[in-house]
């Protein structure tokens, strides 16, 4: 209040205090209790939750069910007939692409910032655990997915009150409400990932490597049905990926350049409050809300990328290993044993990241 005559110079800056060094997980955010984020529960119709734990047994039913119906359709003769018209994969004319130094350190800094990226976004998606695709959505009414326990009557309750925790080694840093420290982790390698993909999609189209993932014929889609079959069945295709990737491989690789990971650029940018506001041509089209929706989606369908690392291992493994990492076509040990120095690698840098965080919370 302003009192004439009276010096009404307030020195705030003597209340000013230095943040801490380090963060202490007792008295971080004014020592909120440990609550953690609960498994995924889907929306099922209008008050029913679905656990999604459950597609781990019903999943693991399905692809028996998968199995079976691959094996009866793989003896069918005009199934036999169909595999012999697309065998899974047509070999290119002329020399063989094979695989480049470049593809293979392109894709292991993938894999390890994607580890980071991962890690935090889902930190940041547990400081508002639920997610919507309106606009005006309401926490408690309108999320389709939540990993928190519903919203209590309670008239006091927040977004801070909401907010969960993670293990220390699934979320970064994991502690509660610490979506501050989980966003400069998430951005600041978001700027590596996206450096990686612009050399990498540099190098794809200046040395003719494009060809190796972009299909360029219709028949990219019988093939990959006809690879489907060939899986399930447990008769796995004959292998030409040095020259060329069987139809089912080509559609994951090119979805997942051209597909997916600029839809994780655009839903990213679309969450920002102050970009959305001025790039309007995604704001008019995705709202906050939905880009947050989408940008999850995304993030699930990098998750289930293992699929791709399982069958790397479940057919030639060391001739596989050896073009991802060696740039070699053969079954030497060389793409093994850089594989696991590359593992060693990320494994180290999984496990140091919450507690650097903790110990260096300015210099993250």
């Amino acid at each position: 209040m302003y009192v004439p005559g009276v010096s009404n110079t307030v020195d705030y800056r003597s209340e000013l205090k230095l943040a801490e060094h380090d963060v202490n997980p007792e008295t971080w955010a004014g020592g909120l209790e440990d609550k953690r984020a609960i498994a995924p529960r889907l929306r099922v119709g209008r008050d029913k939750w679905f656990n999604l734990l459950w597609l781990i047994p019903i999943g693991f039913v399905l692809l028996v069910a998968a199995l079976a119906i691959g094996k009866g359709l793989h003896n069918m003769p005009a199934v036999q007939e169909f595999i012999t018209r697309h065998p899974g994969a047509d070999k290119p004319a002329g020399p063989a692409l094979g695989m480049p130094a470049w593809v293979g350190w392109t894709h292991f800094f993938n894999l390890f910032l994607m580890t980071f990226i991962i890690r935090s976004g889902i930190q940041i998606l547990c400081d508002h655990p639920r997610l919507y695709f309106s606009r005006n959505a309401t926490p408690g009414k309108d999320e389709w997915l939540r990993v928190a326990k519903p919203v209590p009557p309670d008239p006091l309750w927040t977004a801070k009150d909401d907010s969960v925790g993670l293990p220390g080694q699934l979320g970064l840093p994991g502690i509660r409400h610490s979506i501050g420290l989980a966003r400069w982790w998430h951005l600041g390698i978001d700027v590596l990932w996206l450096l990686n993909g612009a050399v990498f999609y540099v190098l794809l189209f200046t040395t003719g490597q494009w060809r190796h993932v972009v299909p360029t014929s219709s028949d990219v889609f019988p093939n990959a049905a006809s690879v489907a079959i060939q899986y399930l069945s447990l008769d796995w295709p004959t292998d030409h990926s040095w020259e060329a990737y069987n139809g089912l491989q080509l559609l994951a690789y090119f979805t997942t350049i051209f597909l997916a990971a600029p839809l994780a650029l655009i839903t990213g940018l679309g969450m920002s409050p102050a970009l959305s506001m001025r790039l309007t041509v995604i704001s008019k089209r995705l709202s906050i809300q939905l880009a947050r929706s989408l940008h999850f989606l995304v993030l699930v369908y990098f998750i289930f990328f293992i699929v791709h690392v399982t069958l790397v291992f479940a057919t030639d493994a060391l001739r596989n290993l050896n073009h991802m990492f060696a740039a070699r076509d053969d079954t030497s040990w060389v793409g093994f044993w850089i594989f696991a120095a590359a593992t060693v690698v990320t494994a180290v840098g999984w496990v140091a990241a919450t507690p650097f965080t903790y110990r260096h919370p300015r210099v993250v």
